[in-house]
């Protein structure tokens, strides 16, 4: 039934119209969703509620400095600022990988990359791997995901535990600049889709508990409306612009749970699995290094209730700590043998002023550079980051190593290498420790797919070269 509604084309044009509505109102102003207000002490104890549901929507290739909440000037985001503002915002966050499959991997499987083995492009999530959908709907819960990006598609595994899992049919078109690096090729439809197959879930499940997982692209194609902000004609420029539109759909999608009158038992995430580099170390688009423009992304946690001051963690987390968090906020089981792990103790500790006395950890992203061609051996680069120190070790080329200090260096432009020896010789043992010791939690190493040269060309629009 959902199925045929999510196609049908007369949803499409009811729903574009809702959609429009909304997203012309945002142009003119953002109002705070309308919740009960709350407090932190009703935080620890939503885990026994059991009326909750969860919209996690990611937004494919949002850098984190380009969000208002994290000290953007531009007005790019008023709409996840407003969640922000009586939320939870977490500063300093970092994905696995700088491209889509690898990152959303470690996401869904709160492991690192060389932990869950999705390192190229034709890897494939066994059956046997741990994901967040499944706790749910083993729970009772209604599961949806929606997506555009075919990184995430079924043939990938990332389907498991959805009772729907749908790429929604394209509507109509909207603006756009054509990218000449890294995108040359257009994306059907826009996110205006999966807005209207979000409200279509809404209006159909909202009476019941349930998990919606919206996947946003239209950042990632450059995409934006006549009324998006305009800040410029430069790549730079109109990725502001799309995000502008990005975040107005986002708008739409919390009206809509306001509408239906479920947004006061709803926690609304928004997250990333990159960013994107505009050369700030000579390249520009994403899935090529792993500096902090392509791995440094947004968290942003709107709960059920407002809280009078909004809640801001400065300790340093990790895209995997996203589910073993949102799985304790609604009290159901934790995903097991993970390298993620719940950060309501750092929530907590921060409204209080204080730290959470967790023990510190290196955090670990991955990116195989030969990922996407299948006739060359892998060529990987592990990043490690440990207090204010990040270090970067190609592993076929250890003599090339980097080292920056976050302390005095955030955008990674000194490299320190060569001066402190030792602080970077204990990061390359480190990051061997981490390669040496990769095992996969659920015993089932990725399976490999073959593309046909339709499902090719269908990841090829998203501006990669994959599969020579």
């Amino acid at each position: 039934m959902l199925r045929r509604l999510l196609d049908s084309p007369w949803t499409y044009f009811a729903a574009a119209g809702l959609l429009l509505l909304v997203a012309v109102a945002t142009q003119f102003g953002v109002r705070l969703p309308a919740r009960p207000q709350g407090s932190v002490e009703e935080i620890a104890s939503l885990a026994g509620r059991k009326d909750l549901n969860v919209v996690f929507v990611l937004v494919d290739t949002l850098r984190a400095d380009r969000v208002g909440s994290y000290g953007y000037p531009r007005p790019t985001t008023p709409n996840i600022d407003a969640l922000g503002e009586q939320g939870i915002v977490f500063e300093r966050v970092l994905s696995q990988s700088s491209w889509t499959k690898t990152s959303m991997a470690s996401l869904w499987t709160a492991t690192f990359p060389l932990h869950n083995g999705m390192v190229r492009y034709d890897d494939v999530l066994p059956p046997a791997a741990n994901l967040p959908a499944e706790v749910f709907r083993e729970a009772g819960f209604r599961t949806a995901g929606i997506w555009r990006n075919g990184w995430v598609a079924p043939n990938f595994g990332f389907d498991q535990g959805f009772e729907f899992y749908t790429n929604p049919q394209p509507g109509r078109a909207r603006a756009r600049i054509e990218r000449g690096n890294p995108s040359t090729a257009r994306l059907q439809g826009t996110d205006e889709d999966v807005a209207t197959s979000a409200f279509e879930f809404i209006e159909a499940y909202g009476r019941e508990r349930f998990l919606l997982y919206l996947h946003l692209m239209d950042l990632h194609q450059y995409v934006y409306d006549d009324k998006s902000e305009h800040f410029g004609t430069s790549y730079s420029d109109v990725y502001d612009q799309s995000l502008n539109w990005t975040d107005r759909v986002i708008g739409a999608v919390v009206a809509k749970l306001e509408e239906v009158g479920v947004l006061g038992r709803t926690i609304v995430v928004v997250a990333s699995d990159h960013g994107e580099a505009f050369l700030e170390h000579g390249l520009e688009g994403h899935a090529r290094n792993l500096y902090q423009e392509v791995v440094r992304v947004p968290l942003v946690m709107a709960l059920p209730f407002r809280l009078p001051e909004g809640i801001r963690v400065k300790e340093q987390v990790s895209n995997i700590d996203i589910w073993p968090t949102i799985l304790d906020l609604v009290g159901l089981p934790p995903l097991p043998d993970v390298d993620g792990r719940s950060l309501v103790p750092a929530i907590l500790a921060a409204a209080r002023g204080e730290n959470d006395g967790a023990s510190p950890r290196a955090l670990f992203s991955h990116l195989d550079r030969r990922w996407g061609k299948s006739r060359k051996e892998s060529d990987p680069l592990v990043a490690v980051s440990d207090g204010s120190l990040r270090l970067f070790l190609p592993l076929n080329a250890p003599e090339r190593a980097e080292l920056y200090d976050h302390a005095t260096d955030l955008g990674e432009q000194k490299n320190l290498a060569g001066e402190r020896t030792a602080e970077r010789d204990r990061l390359e043992q480190e990051a061997r420790s981490h390669v040496e010791q990769s095992k996969i939690p659920w015993g089932e190493a990725p399976s490999q797919i073959e593309l046909d040269e339709l499902r090719l060309n269908q990841l090829r629009a998203l501006g990669y070269v994959v599969g020579q």
